[in-house]
């Protein structure tokens, strides 16, 4: 299925106004739509779609989505002293560092600058804990989400308390920006979240930190922008 068919399909879909779920709960959406579009599930990448990502979103509800995690090369700061410096005991008596992090410092004390085209994580005691290059972000990002095409729907309950959808709007987004991503991480509309903590061992288990975005931004991280229906 090229951009063009998907398309068409999209417009069919339109026209059939409201269909019921699929499946109750939150991935209600992305799988009502998937079948409707006779994709099977967690197989968007199919040789005959491209490298297009696609996304579905309830009209007036959004959530932060990772956009992609990076560690790589990252850390100025040995991760287990970063730890045991910064962070706590959890509720599974591990010392953990597990936070949200933007331009105003946290709780741990971390926040993020934007600095000589990278991304930089500090303490407000000044320390420099990761740095992460633009252009190794934006290639992350590009080799994550090339493309995107996102739907839209509006969400009702019927009389039988069953979800229904109306997939109304679509937009095909293109041309990943590196300018607009350092930009959005400043405005904290990206948002990183640091997720490691230590195991018995005294090993780092790092699960990968995440760049994170509501779903109502998705557009301003693409250059081009081509509504569908």
């Amino acid at each position: 299925m090229d951009i063009v068919q998907l398309r068409d399909k999209l417009y069919e879909i339109n026209r059939m106004g409201y269909v019921v779920s699929l499946r109750k709960g939150n991935t209600g959406i992305g799988y009502t739509l998937e079948t409707l579009l006779g994709l099977e599930e967690n197989n968007l990448k199919t040789p005959d779609f491209g490298d297009v990502e696609l996304k579905s979103q309830r009209n007036g509800v959004s959530n932060p989505v990772t956009m992609f995690t990076f560690n790589r090369g990252a850390w100025k700061m040995k991760q287990k002293d970063l730890i045991e410096k910064y962070g706590y005991i959890d509720t599974n008596e591990r010392s953990s560092l597990y936070c949200t992090v933007n331009s105003t410092p946290n709780n741990q004390g971390l926040y993020v600058k934007i600095e000589q085209e990278a991304v930089k994580l500090y303490h407000v005691d000044g320390s420099l804990i990761a740095e992460w290059a633009g252009e190794n972000l934006i290639n992350s990002f590009m080799k994550k989400m090339p493309a995107l095409v996102i739907v839209y729907a509006d969400a009702r309950t019927n009389s039988e308390e069953k979800e229904e959808f109306w997939f109304n709007e679509a937009f095909y987004l293109t041309q990943p920006n590196e300018d607009n991503l350092l930009d959005l991480v400043k405005q904290d509309i990206i948002i990183v979240d640091v997720r490691m903590h230590l195991k018995e061992n005294g090993a780092v288990r790092n699960h990968g930190t995440a760049f994170r975005i509501d779903e109502r931004f998705w557009n301003l991280c693409f250059g081009n922008r081509e509504k569908l229906i």
